[in-house]
């Protein structure tokens, strides 16, 4: 099956995302009632869901967002591979700056 280049940096960045998840923290995130933790599972179930269904735009779109609300920081390594994902979905950079407070 042939994948797009946006799918396969969205694939990129989600597959990161979900290494870094693995130290995410048990520290109860204000507003959700639920942990960092159980909240990047649901963040990144829900991009899946999003990427099997040809969204993938619209899954990194919401996996950033959602990174950004909950204060998840990330490595330069993400920040990459999310700059990267923007670029081959076409998405104005401008836009999604704000993934780069993210990092550590």
């Amino acid at each position: 099956m042939f994948e797009s280049k946006g799918e396969t940096k969205t694939r990129d960045f989600l597959k990161h995302i979900e290494l870094l998840g693995q130290n995410a923290s048990d520290r109860l995130v204000i507003g959700f009632q639920k942990t960092e933790r159980e909240l990047l599972h649901e963040f990144i179930a829900d991009t899946k869901e999003l990427i099997e269904h040809n969204e993938w735009g619209v899954g990194l779109e919401n996996l950033m967002n959602n990174l950004y609300e909950i204060d998840f920081k990330v490595d330069s390594r993400a920040i990459d591979l999310a700059r990267a994902a923007i670029q081959a979905c076409e998405m104005n950079y401008d836009k999604w700056k704000f993934i780069d407070e993210l990092q550590k």
